[in-house]
């Protein structure tokens, strides 16, 4: 997490959205890549069992868990570099990011959900995803740029 909170602009978040976007596309590879690992080895232990306690293949079952773990910590990598640029992850299953921004003197969010090919919409902090509102040239026009502690 920065030191300070930043608060984007439309322009700004934009600017960020290629990178951000990249980074969320290898999270979500990331973490379905340590699903699959981890259901591998369940699923092994699971034929091991049915099949009277076979004896394991080690390399096997370390491979599975190698997976598990790499992919964990690239994805924590990668969501890591995300908040370090000030934006917030809101959910990877709906892909939904939130860009920190300021609107008429209080903070709201430019709201992007993966897919969409640029930032449309912002909502109120306490609204989230249902509440997500157009923008318009006049938003565009009032957000407020800086960084607030």
């Amino acid at each position: 997490m920065p030191a300070e909170r930043r608060f984007f602009t439309h322009r700004q978040a934009s600017a960020l959205l290629a990178e951000i976007t990249s980074l969320f596309k290898q999270t979500i590879e990331a973490r379905t890549a340590r699903q699959k690992a981890e259901s591998g080895l369940a699923a092994y232990k699971k034929r091991l069992v049915m099949a009277g306690g076979a004896f394991p293949n080690q390399n096997r079952m370390a491979a599975y868990t190698d997976l598990a773990k790499t992919s964990y910590e690239a994805m924590k990598r990668d969501l890591d570099r995300i908040a370090d640029l000030g934006v917030e992850v809101k959910d990877l299953d709906l892909g939904l990011i939130d860009f920190p921004a300021r609107y008429q003197g209080r903070a709201i969010y430019l709201c992007f959900r993966l897919g969409e090919s640029n930032i449309t919409h912002w909502h109120e902090i306490e609204e989230g995803f249902d509440g997500r509102k157009l923008i318009d040239q006049e938003f565009i026009d009032q957000i407020e740029d800086g960084w607030s502690g």
